[in-house]
């Protein structure tokens, strides 16, 4: 299935601008993604009997699923990818990863980036605005960074629970080791 999905660069092009966006037609995502009409035709209505898409006279939607986050997920992991950022080192960094609606799958267009970076201590602001504008520039996303010190840890158990809960049991570490020592990978 995901062999099928990922077949071709033209085929990713679609499913990159067809996973943000709640409706469209086939000719706005074949001028979108500047593929020809009967491959995004062909493509759609194969995206449609995996269960990701549904039709509603000319227009498709996305549908909501563990099957369109999942493939969501994967274009996020893609987009992210650090290794083509030329990411200097940041001093002091344990680990970094990603929060929220991008860690879910469920981000749209219009999302924002929720990146934490687990340090020993406050990177330096260079480091850090540096990853921030390319961060941005890649994605085409907002991005609100969150460093996790083991004061801020901390401070968050105690004073922000719900936020510390919603952070613990919703993110993926895409570099280095996890928020907390002890949690899985």
């Amino acid at each position: 299935m995901l062999t099928e999905l990922f077949k071709t660069e033209e085929r990713t092009k679609i499913l990159r601008y067809v996973m943000l966006r709640s409706s469209y037609s086939v000719s706005e995502v074949s001028r979108s993604a500047g593929v020809n009409k009967g491959l995004v035709s062909r493509y759609l209505r194969l995206l449609e009997g995996l269960g990701l898409l549904r039709r509603d006279g000319r227009k498709y939607a996305l549908l909501n699923g563990a099957f369109p986050r999942a493939v969501r997920l994967i274009l996020n992991l893609e987009k992210l990818d650090l290794s083509t950022l030329g990411m200097g080192p940041i001093e002091g960094l344990k680990g970094l990863g990603i929060y929220g609606s991008w860690a879910r799958g469920t981000n749209h267009l219009d999302s924002d980036l929720d990146l934490w970076i687990r340090a020993d201590s406050l990177p330096k602001e260079s480091d850090l605005a540096r990853l921030q504008r390319d961060l941005s520039l890649r994605t085409g996303a907002e991005v609100n960074l969150l460093v996790l010190t083991p004061q801020k840890l901390r401070e968050l158990k105690i004073n922000d629970p719900p936020f510390y809960a919603s952070l613990i049991t919703n993110y993926l570490t895409i570099k280095g080791e996890p928020i907390e020592e002890g949690e899985p990978i």
